[in-house]
């Protein structure tokens, strides 16, 4: 006779209704700001401004290689959780203050040390930020597992997503023209939009502390090392790291550069690489609203399956890219085309490692994929830069390559195609529906279509929508059964 919920340890009550819709309201506002931050402080803006400062392809590779390194620390976050007894609250908001508050560091460098030695400055201090970025990520991941159920995360982030990257492609458009009026070689103008992004990131900070914390993290017993040794001995857990390894490193490899090579190889202005950058997003806006229920109906891994694929092919698209005529119009599909399927992608990849992990012990689990993943992502990029500046030109495949990036962009393809092969042993926990083009095709057309203009995107931030009426009867069905 099996074990009602209450008697088993494993078990973890759902959240009271009014706690979770509190806190799904409270974390779209705080990821509002948190991704204004991001968008103002990474990315293209965090590539331009280096490149202000006169960063070489090697120094760039590592500012993109330094974030996955962080990974590494996540580790030494979930067991700061524990000695908090379980609360990730505290140790989110304190990692999320530190983060903002060392930019004042690169500000000054930027502003007032002659470049090669701000480069530097930039680099240790963006080094540094990556502790308390491992300690604000695992925590988070945890709290959110916890506050929002398996069952609600496809439309719930989903739609979370939708919103708070609405409003970064607007802000990272609205950036990148405010540097190009400017002059992208002027450095203070991206001082002005990294003094942006800390106010935002403030603001996210005193949101987290209004988001509720059903419970603490349960702790899985034992010492430091045997609980992080507990993902690599659990069969399904370690096939998804395995992938996720060769994912991050194959990714990595070309990721940093596509932007250096619009700017550099193809001649294409700030401006409008910015412009490629907010299509980019308004293309994982749709995309958000595409695959957060096909993550719920199908399940994580076919949709993570799909997305990868089309994520694979990407670097062999860019090899074709050219300044005008055709190869132009195939940058902007590639940035469009990446956008909508990365947006499958995380959302898929983060939903599959929480319903992967188990309920007692799972800040460590989450802890361990970051580490292992962020370490074979980081030598990525750094690879991918020490490529970019010593192959020689004797190297390039063709004589109309401006540089041996397009070399780059076809090892990475490689790469990655070698990693998606490995995603078909992942299995999920629970059996789902076989997804099938056909419904892919029915879906979209019933996402997006034409005849209703742009009301879909319009209803996302409307007080009530059909979509939140079916997330609030799912949560009171949720409680009952529970009940």
């Amino acid at each position: 006779m099996s074990p009602s919920p209450q008697q088993d340890s494993s078990y973890r009550p759902v959240p009271e209704a009014g706690v979770m819709r509190q806190g799904m309201r409270v974390s779209i506002l705080e990821g509002i700001f948190a991704v204004q931050y991001i968008t103002l402080t990474s990315t293209t803006l965090l590539v331009g401004f280096l490149l202000a400062l006169g960063a070489s392809a090697t120094q760039i590779g590592l500012a993109a290689m330094l974030p996955l390194l962080g990974g590494l620390l996540q580790p030494l976050g979930a067991a700061l959780v524990r000695r908090h007894g379980g609360r990730r609250k505290p140790v989110c908001v304190a990692a999320v203050l530190i983060d903002d508050g060392l930019w004042v560091l690169t500000l000054l460098a930027a502003l007032l040390l002659p470049a090669p030695q701000a480069v530097l400055v930039v680099l240790g201090v963006l080094a540094l930020q990556q502790v308390a970025t491992a300690f604000t990520a695992v925590a988070w991941t945890s709290w959110m597992s916890d506050l929002i159920p398996a069952s609600l995360r496809g439309r719930y982030f989903g739609r979370r997503n939708f919103i708070c990257n609405a409003l970064g492609a607007l802000t990272a458009v609205l950036a990148g023209l405010f540097v190009e009026h400017i002059g992208q070689n002027a450095v203070w103008s991206f001082a002005v939009i990294i003094g942006v992004g800390m106010a935002s990131r403030f603001v996210s900070a005193r949101l987290l502390l209004k988001q509720p914390e059903p419970y603490p993290e349960q702790d899985g017993g034992g010492r430091f090392r045997a609980q992080f040794a507990a993902p690599l001995a659990h069969p399904e857990f370690r096939r998804y790291l395995i992938f996720g390894m060769a994912w991050g490193f194959a990714v990595q490899l070309s990721a940093p550069f596509f932007s250096v090579y619009m700017i550099t190889d193809l001649q294409i202005d700030f401006g409008t690489v910015t412009l490629f950058a907010g299509a980019a997003t308004v293309a994982n806006l749709l995309g958000q609203r595409f695959w957060g229920p096909l993550c719920d109906r199908f399940g994580n891994q076919q949709v993570l399956r799909l997305t990868a694929l089309v994520i694979m092919l990407q670097p062999l698209w860019w090899i074709f890219t050219a300044p005008s005529g055709a190869g132009f119009y195939l940058v902007v599909l590639l940035n469009v085309m990446g956008g909508f399927a990365w947006a499958g992608y995380l959302l898929a990849n983060g939903n599959l490692m929480m319903a992967l992990a188990p309920e007692i012990g799972k800040t460590s689990f989450f802890a361990v994929q970051a580490a292992l993943s962020g370490l074979f992502g980081a030598i990525g990029p750094l690879a991918g830069g020490l490529l970019a500046d010593h192959l020689p030109d004797a190297w390039r495949l063709a004589a109309w390559w401006p540089s041996v990036l397009p070399l780059l962009f076809l090892a990475s393809f490689v790469v990655r195609a070698g990693a998606w092969g490995l995603l078909h042993r992942v299995r999920e926990p629970v059996r789902k529906p076989r997804l099938r083009v056909t419904y892919l095709i029915s879906d979209a057309v019933r996402t997006f279509n034409i005849t209703q203009g742009f009301s879909p995107l319009l209803h996302t931030f409307a007080p009530r929508t059909d979509d939140d009426l079916g997330l609030d009867e799912a949560i009171d069905e949720l409680v009952q059964r529970d009940a």
